[in-house]
């Protein structure tokens, strides 16, 4: 596989991520969460961001991921 030179350093910091969080799915999704929260006014929005259907769908994700953890 060839190796993009811009996207190693993002895919660098995602596989720190994962090895401290022991690459547990549900533990990686509430840290994403936190950050989401710690930093969202930095984020770029989304085309679903703030319209209905759309509240609550980080925690179904981390709600989804704790249950796949579990078998």
């Amino acid at each position: 596989m060839k190796i993009d030179a811009g996207i190693k350093p993002t895919r660098d910091v995602r596989r720190r991520i994962s090895t401290s969080l022991a690459d547990d799915p549900a533990k990686m999704v509430e840290h994403y969460i936190e950050m989401q929260k710690r930093f969202g006014a930095r984020l770029r929005r989304g085309p679903t961001d703030g319209r209905e259907g759309d509240e609550g769908a980080a925690e179904r994700l981390a709600a989804d991921a704790r249950k796949d953890a579990r078998g």
